[in-house]
């Protein structure tokens, strides 16, 4: 059984991630983590805001979602400009002397910054996505949308 959040304990996770992100003049990763959890938080407080539900358990979508940012867009039907791309790269490893490459989706970026992983291109890679900073002001863009749309 999902543990039950409600819709005052995301709005808390919402702000006190945010805040802790903004608080931090030199971003690192670990704190990207944080700002991750925080739109995350603010999507699914606006998923449940939208459904008229007052905790997570009363939204079964969300059960599904889990960690995935653009499905929380697509939800919340946002349209594409704020989607992060459907796949990126973390780069090359070697495993058992095979190179491997690591693809991550939108719903893994937080297990990438949580372990120290980076976002990695190559010249031939067509994603605008070329850094963890990219994908920072993409989360950025999509904080705006929900203060701006008072989804929270």
């Amino acid at each position: 059984m999902a543990v039950c959040f409600t819709d005052r304990e995301l709005r808390r996770a919402w702000e006190n991630n945010l805040q802790a992100f903004q608080e931090s003049a030199s971003k690192s990763n670990a704190h990207r983590l944080l700002l991750f959890y925080a739109v995350e938080c603010g999507l699914k407080l606006a998923l449940m805001k939208r459904e008229g539900a007052t905790c997570t358990a009363d939204c079964p979508q969300l059960l599904d979602i889990q960690h995935d940012i653009n499905a929380l867009l697509d939800a919340l039907k946002t349209g594409r400009d704020y989607n992060l791309p459907k796949s990126l790269s973390m780069g090359f490893v070697r495993i058992n002397q095979k190179r491997r490459e690591r693809k991550i989706s939108p719903g893994q970026i937080n297990q990438m910054w949580r372990y120290g992983g980076h976002l990695h291109t190559n010249s031939r890679d067509s994603s605008s996505f070329q850094s963890d900073i990219d994908i920072e002001k993409a989360l950025l863009k999509i904080c705006q949308w929900l203060e701006d749309n008072e989804n929270l």
